[in-house]
């Protein structure tokens, strides 16, 4: 069995380390992080965007002012648990300076890379699965690789409604690494890119003939990216071949970057724990196994919180 379980700050402090260095995370861009208190609780659903409704301002005389309702109301969360653990076994550990725990720590921590790295994988495969389930695929948008396909034009009007029903443009834009290619490749894009006196589509060009840049205009953020996921277990019988969790998608969604009303985000990420990748990171030894065990974990689960922020385009 197992003996005392405890938190291991070498190897946590090693985990906050690796997770700063990382390339940025396609998840984080669209659903930040959102720390709340306790494992079940509520938090703010926008059913549509921000408080930009017309609303009557005069008042009768000895009458009260009318309140401003922001249109968000609470709805439950509930966090589920989710951990990882890798092993040294007796057999690993060569005799040497300081205690057998020492001597499992410093091995620990050349695997900590491989228990770090299937962590993030499996969080990020898990949430874009979580998200691409709840927010619905465009209907009749996203064929950009036919012969008449006009995405630009599609975009301009999708962005026009967006703004009308959410009063605020998106500012995240993350593409599939295959979505761009596909979107680089249209003939009416090329056209453009021609106009433009540029050699290929690059973020900063395809946001100007969007017309979200321009004098006291900050443009949204943009995010190329492939999230390469591989089979459980590999092996003889069993075929090795990775895939990418984005697939060909397009998200756009909006991010509060300011703090206003309710900080309200198209998704989110929820989690105990402030703002650490990981909760906790404990240590064991398991006698009948005579392995060390190093186990990572955190409170999680997903929302989202602004349905109407959110449109995910499936390119082909």
């Amino acid at each position: 069995m197992s003996a005392l379980n405890q938190f291991n700050y070498p190897i946590y402090n090693y985990a906050v380390g690796w997770f700063n260095r990382q390339a940025p995370n396609p998840l984080d861009f669209i659903a930040p992080h959102l720390p709340v208190e306790g494992e079940a609780g509520s938090i703010n659903f926008y059913p549509q965007g921000y408080a930009f409704r017309q609303v009557d301002t005069r008042r009768a005389p000895y009458t009260e002012a009318r309140i401003v309702d922001v249109m968000a109301k609470p709805i439950p969360y509930l966090l589920e648990d989710h951990s990882l653990r890798i092993g040294v076994d007796d057999g690993e550990i060569k005799p040497g300076a300081g205690s057998k725990q020492e001597s499992a720590d410093q091995i620990a921590l050349t695997k900590t890379g491989t228990l770090l790295s299937t962590w993030r994988t499996s969080a990020i495969a898990q949430g874009l699965d979580y998200f691409r389930k709840n927010v619905a695929a465009a209907d009749g948008k996203g064929a950009w690789s036919g012969v008449d396909a006009e995405p630009i034009e599609e975009l301009l009007d999708m962005l026009e409604e967006y703004e009308a029903t959410n009063g605020v443009l998106p500012n995240r834009f993350l593409f599939s690494t295959a979505a761009w290619n596909t979107l680089c490749k249209n003939a009416a894009v090329l056209d453009l890119v021609a106009y433009n006196n540029a050699k290929t589509l690059t973020p900063e060009l395809l946001f100007k003939l969007l017309h979200l840049t321009g004098e006291g205009q900050a443009a949204p953020k943009f995010l190329k990216a492939t999230v390469p996921v591989g089979v459980h277990r590999p092996g003889a019988e069993v075929p090795f071949k990775g895939s990418n969790a984005l697939g060909s998608d397009v998200w756009l969604t909006y991010v509060d970057e300011g703090q206003q009303i309710g900080d309200m985000c198209g998704m989110r990420q929820l989690h105990a724990g402030g703002e650490s990748p990981v909760e906790h990171v404990e240590s064991y030894y398991e006698r009948g196994k005579k392995t060390t065990f190093y186990e990572v974990g955190l409170h999680r689960a997903y929302a989202v919180t602004a349905p109407s922020c959110n449109i995910r385009l499936s390119i082909s």
